[in-house]
């Protein structure tokens, strides 16, 4: 039985629309990857397992009200990533 959380999709797509305006000491792929995992444990999840269940909760998340909610949480998590990287080397060494 496949299962899948359709707000990691949400998050994904908000994010991935998002990276370049948000305020961060670092915008590196493990910052990035770090951001996505502290959203999606800030939001509920939203599994499905049929396409009819997909459909619906796509259209639910995105309504105004839970792309803001995704949003505030995405803008949180990189708060907190950007005060507290977890790489070892500077923004600046990483994107050499």
């Amino acid at each position: 039985m496949n299962v899948h959380n359709m707000m990691e999709e949400a998050v994904q797509d908000l994010l991935d629309s998002q990276w370049q305006y948000l305020n961060l000491s670092c915008h590196c792929d493990e910052c990035r990857a770090d951001v996505l995992a502290l959203s999606l444990n800030r939001l509920k999840p939203h599994y499905v397992r049929q396409r009819t269940g997909l459909m619906y909760t796509k259209a639910g998340l995105m309504t105004e009200q839970s792309r803001a909610t995704i949003l505030t949480a995405i803008v949180e998590s990189a708060k907190i990533v950007s005060a507290s990287p977890h790489h070892s080397q500077t923004s600046d060494e990483r994107h050499k």
